[in-house]
């Protein structure tokens, strides 16, 4: 069937190939910054407050994408309310309090820096 074509028909599907290779790749690239969300000073002074306060955060680092921090008094945690900023999730060994968040973990430590230091 290929050897059949004429060079304007083998011309047409490459093209139409190209095209919708090109509008894919477009199309990828537009939406690539489209699902960040922006992490503001109220997100990190909420995640603060329910860590128990800047007194309560001995020490918090990246580790593996996530965002762990180590607490003084685990009790002073708002747990339910983490889960509402951490919806991918908080896990609990310890006094550590590892948290997964839409957000990129690199913005939200440089912010924490900003705001605890």
């Amino acid at each position: 069937m290929f050897l059949e074509m004429n060079p304007g028909q083998i011309f047409g599907i490459v093209l139409g190939i190209v095209v919708v290779v090109a509008g894919l790749i477009v199309l990828l690239l537009t939406r690539k910054g489209k699902n960040k969300v922006v992490v503001d000073e109220q997100l990190i002074n909420n995640m603060i407050s329910f860590l128990g306060g800047k007194e309560n955060i001995s020490s918090y680092q990246q580790e593996a994408g996530r965002v762990k921090f180590e607490v003084i008094d685990l009790a002073k945690v708002d747990l339910e309310s983490l889960k509402t900023i951490s919806t991918k999730g908080v896990f609990i060994t310890g006094n550590n309090v590892k948290t997964l968040f839409k957000y990129d973990s690199n913005v939200v430590i440089k912010m924490l820096d900003k705001t605890l230091k």
